[in-house]
Formats: structure tokens, C-alpha cells, sequence
């Protein structure tokens, strides 16, 4: 089961189906997300906390493929969001910015852990 309101349950089926219905391909692009949001998402904040405008655009936009490519849609539509903000010349991005960048993330990623286990367990 997919939690509707985190993670996009077509990315995941068509990431499955690239793997002949095996969760590798999946577990390898989690890997990765795993890795890379962190430090992604510290580029956001700082762009933010130095009023870098082009920053936070193009961090946004790294973020916001890096979820979508694996269905984390709601970070992904937050990424989308911080994406616009820098583009349009806005940093403001409020006070529980970066609690809510961290717990998306979060959330997100343990949504997509539970999916893999899911598909490792029924596979086994």
C-alpha cells in the first residue's frame, strides 16, 4: 500500500515494471535519494539564509527531480514550490521551512522503504 498523500503510486509501479517487476532498480534509486536530499535539501536553507535567489531555484530544481523520479510527490510539489520562490526573486520561505523540508523528507523516505520492503518481503 502507497500513502496516496506522500509518494506517487504510477512512479512506482513504472519504476517496478523497468525492473521486470523486481524492487532493484527501485532499492538503487533509494539509495541514492537517501544520500542525496540531505545535502540538497542544506543547499535549500542556505540559499535561503543567504538570500541567493538563483540558489534556491536551481537547488529546488535539483531537489524537486531527484523526488520526483522516485514518486516522493509531496516533496517533490514542496521543491516545486521553493523552485518558484527562487525564481521569482522570494527567499521568504517561513519559519518552519526547514522542519518541514526535514520531516517531507522524512516521512517520505520511510514511505519509500516501507514500499521496498514491502515488494522484498512478497518477492521472498
Amino acid at each position: 500500500m502507497v500513502p496516496s498523500d506522500l509518494l506517487d503510486p504510477v512512479t512506482l509501479q513504472n519504476l517496478v515494471d523497468l525492473d521486470d517487476g523486481g524492487p532493484g532498480l527501485l532499492s538503487e534509486m533509494l539509495a541514492i535519494f537517501r544520500e542525496d536530499t540531505p545535502r540538497r535539501i542544506h543547499d535549500i536553507l542556505q540559499a535561503i539564509q543567504q538570500g541567493d535567489f538563483d540558489g534556491l531555484s536551481r537547488a529546488g530544481h535539483a531537489l524537486k527531480g531527484g523526488a520526483g523520479a522516485l514518486g516522493a510527490k509531496a516533496l517533490r510539489g514542496l521543491a516545486a514550490d521553493l523552485e518558484h520562490l527562487g525564481r521569482t526573486g522570494s527567499v521568504d520561505g517561513g519559519s518552519d521551512l526547514p522542519l518541514h523540508l526535514e520531516a517531507t523528507f522524512q516521512a517520505s523516505l520511510a514511505a519509500l522503504e516501507a514500499y521496498v520492503a514491502g515488494m522484498e518481503t512478497n518477492a521472498g
